[in-house]
C-alpha cells in the first residue's frame, strides 16, 4: 500500500514516516514537500491514500480538493489551526478526518489500518458515477412538488436540520460521506437536507441517526435535529414530502440535538393569535406595578407549556407580538423610547420573526421587559415626569375602571383634586375629565375594530357603566354612534 504525504515540515514528514513503517508492513510512504508537486504526481498515478498539510492550503488550493472527491482518493487532514475553515473544507472535499497537531502516533496508525481493512474488503470509494448508478432511488426534485407518484418500494424521509442555514452545506457533504444502510437519495433544500431512503425498522433507524447525530456533534459544534417520517403504502412523495415539512415544526417547540420520528400525521392545535381585551388590561396592570414576577410567570405558563398536538408556530409568533404591542404602548406611555431600547425592542422583534426555537425567543423577550421595567422605575425615581405626564400615566393605566376618577387621581398623587383639576387643564390645555373620556374612546374604537365584544361588554371594559352614557359620550366624541363605526359608515 502507498500513502502519500504531503508535508511542509520536513522534520514531522521523517517522524511520520518512521511511525507508519515501524508499525505497519507492507506500508511505503511518498513524501511531497508541496502540493503543486504532489497535483503533478497525480496526473501519473491514483494514490490509494493521502495525508495532507491542511496548512499548506491556499485559495488556490481548491482545485486539488474538487480532484480528490471527484477521484474518490481518500485523504486524511492534519492541521495546526482548529478554525472554521478547516472543518468546512474536511467536510466539503470529504476527508476521512482532520488530526489536530499535536496528535498521538495512535490515531494516526489507527485511520490507516482502518482504512486498509476498507479496502481489503472491498468498501473503497467508488466514483462518482458508479455510486450514483448503484445507489439510487430514482427520485427527483419533482416528486416532491409537482407530481402525485409513488415509489415502487415504502420509502422513509429524514429531515436534518440546523439553527443557522449556512451549515446545512456541511450537514450535506457529511451525509454524502457518511455510511448508511440501504439505498438512499440526499436533497439539498432552502431550509434543510432532506435524506429519502427505503424503508426498514424504525429502530433501526434511530439507532442509525444517533449515530450519525453523535458523529456530528464530534466534529462540529452546531445544533442539529433529525426528523424521521415513514411513509404508508398509500402516500405518494409529494404527501410524505408535505408531511415532513409539517414536522420539522415541531423543533419550534423541542428544540435541537433531537431525533424525533413519527409515522402518523399529526393535526395543529388552534388558538386565538391575538390578545383578549382582558389579557389586555391585564397586561396594562402588570406593566404598571412593574409586576415582573407576574410577567414571567404568565409568559412562562402561556409559551412554554404546549403539548402535542402543538399550535402554527406562525400563530404563536402572532400572539407573541400582540404581547410586544403591550410592552411598546407601555413604552410610549411612559416616554420609555431612548435609542438604546428602541434598538433592544426592534431586535426582539425580529427574534420573534425569525429565531427557530421558542423558548429563546421567550428569554430575550423577558430580558427586555425586565430591563425596560427597571429603566421605569430609574426614571419615576429621578422625578423627571411633570404633574400633567404622571396624571396621564395613571389615565391610560385606570381608564377601564368607571370608579376611578378625578377624586381618585389626585389620591394617588397625594395632592389637592382641586389643584390637579386646575393645574391639569392649565399645562395640557383640556380639562382632566374630557382626556379620560378620550381615553376611553380611544380603546373603545379598538375593540370596535378588532374583537366582535357586544357594546354593551366594549363599554363596560372601557369604563362605562351604562352603554346609553357610552353611546352619547362616543357620538359626542367621533360624530357617529358606536354600532355606525363598527360598520364603516
Amino acid at each position: 500500500m502507498e500513502i502519500h504525504l504531503v508535508a511542509k515540515d520536513e522534520i514531522e514528514a521523517q517522524g511520520i514516516r518512521w511511525i507508519v513503517e515501524s508499525h505497519l508492513t507492507g506500508v511505503r510512504l511518498i513524501l511531497w514537500k508541496t502540493i503543486e508537486e504532489f497535483e503533478m504526481g497525480m496526473q501519473n498515478q491514483q494514490p490509494e491514500f493521502v495525508i495532507l498539510d491542511m496548512d499548506l492550503w491556499t485559495s488556490e488550493s481548491e482545485m486539488l480538493g474538487v480532484k480528490l472527491k471527484q477521484r474518490g482518493i481518500r485523504w486524511l487532514g492534519v492541521s495546526s489551526e482548529r478554525i472554521f475553515q478547516t472543518a468546512y473544507r474536511a467536510l466539503r472535499f470529504r476527508a476521512e478526518d482532520v488530526l489536530f497537531r499535536p496528535f498521538s502516533s495512535v490515531d494516526l496508525v489507527k485511520h490507516i489500518q482502518q482504512l486498509r481493512y476498507q479496502l481489503r474488503n472491498g468498501q473503497g470509494y467508488l466514483s462518482n458515477n458508479t455510486m450514483e448508478v448503484e445507489n439510487t432511488l430514482a427520485i427527483g426534485y419533482p416528486d416532491f412538488f409537482l407530481t402525485e407518484r409513488r415509489h415502487n418500494s415504502r420509502i422513509t424521509m429524514v429531515a436534518f436540520l440546523t439553527p443557522h442555514h449556512n451549515t446545512l452545506p456541511l450537514v450535506y457533504d457529511e451525509l454524502q460521506r457518511y455510511s448508511f444502510t440501504g439505498n438512499n437519495q440526499i436533497f439539498a433544500l432552502s431550509d434543510f437536507i432532506l435524506c429519502v431512503q427505503e424503508t426498514k425498522e424504525v429502530d433501526v433507524y434511530k439507532e442509525e441517526y444517533q449515530a450519525f447525530l453523535a458523529h456530528w456533534k464530534e466534529r462540529m459544534d452546531e445544533p442539529l435535529a433529525i426528523i424521521i417520517k415513514v411513509a404508508t403504502s398509500e402516500d405518494s412523495l409529494k404527501n410524505t414530502y408535505q408531511q415532513t415539512r409539517e414536522l420539522t415544526r415541531r423543533i419550534f417547540f423541542e428544540g435541537y440535538d433531537i431525533i424525533l420520528a413519527e409515522s402518523q400525521q399529526m393535526s395543529s392545535q388552534e388558538m386565538d393569535p391575538f390578545l383578549t381585551p382582558l389579557e389586555q388590561r391585564q397586561w396594562i396592570e402588570m406593566l404598571e406595578r412593574r409586576d415582573t414576577k407576574a410577567i414571567r410567570n404568565w409568559v412562562e405558563h402561556e409559551f412554554l407549556t404546549f403539548q402535542q398536538p402543538y399550535p402554527d408556530p406562525e400563530i404563536v409568533r402572532i400572539r407573541l407580538t400582540s404581547v410586544l404591542a403591550q410592552i411598546r404602548r407601555h413604552m410610549k406611555s411612559y416616554n420609555l423610547q431612548n435609542s438604546s431600547l428602541e434598538a433592544i425592542y426592534h431586535e426582539v422583534f425580529q427574534q420573534i420573526v425569525h429565531k427557530p426555537v421558542i423558548y429563546q425567543i421567550v428569554k430575550e423577550l423577558l430580558m427586555f421587559t425586565t430591563r425596560l421595567l427597571l429603566q421605569d422605575h430609574e426614571q419615576l425615581q429621578n422625578g423627571a415626569r411633570t404633574l400633567v405626564e404622571k396624571a396621564r400615566e395613571l389615565i391610560e393605566s385606570n381608564y377601564w375602571d368607571a370608579q376611578w376618577s378625578l377624586s381618585t387621581c389626585a389620591d394617588a398623587l397625594r395632592i389637592n383634586k382641586s389643584t390637579l383639576s386646575r393645574r391639569f387643564a392649565a399645562e395640557s390645555g383640556q380639562s382632566f375629565r374630557n382626556t379620560l373620556h378620550q381615553v376611553r374612546i380611544r380603546e373603545a374604537k379598538h375593540l370596535l375594530k378588532e374583537s366582535d365584544l357586544s357594546l354593551e361588554e366594549i363599554a363596560r371594559l372601557t369604563g362605562y357603566s351604562h352603554q346609553t352614557y357610552f353611546n352619547a359620550k362616543f357620538k359626542l366624541l367621533e360624530a357617529c354612534t358606536p354600532s355606525a363605526y363598527r360598520s364603516g359608515l
